[in-house]
């Protein structure tokens, strides 16, 4: 039995570095969806380090999330 994986949804996510509060770290993000399922990933992370650059806050991760169904062959 082969299973085969399809991307079905591809949705880019920047973290950005809201500063501290007291010891700890605050993380705001901002979630892009309707990515392209084959775009290369230097693409992606090109994109967003385009985008992070219109942010007020400073780029401090970029995720790619995807949902990626299994089905048998």
């Amino acid at each position: 039995m082969a299973v085969v994986d399809i991307k079905e949804n591809v949705r880019l996510k920047l973290e950005l570095d809201g500063g501290m509060d007291g010891n700890r770290h605050i993380i705001k993000s901002k979630t892009y969806s309707k990515i392209k399922p084959d775009v290369e990933n230097e693409d992606l992370y090109t994109v967003a380090t385009s985008l992070a650059g219109l942010q007020e806050l400073p780029l401090f991760k970029v995720k790619r999330l995807e949902e990626i169904q299994l089905m048998e062959e």
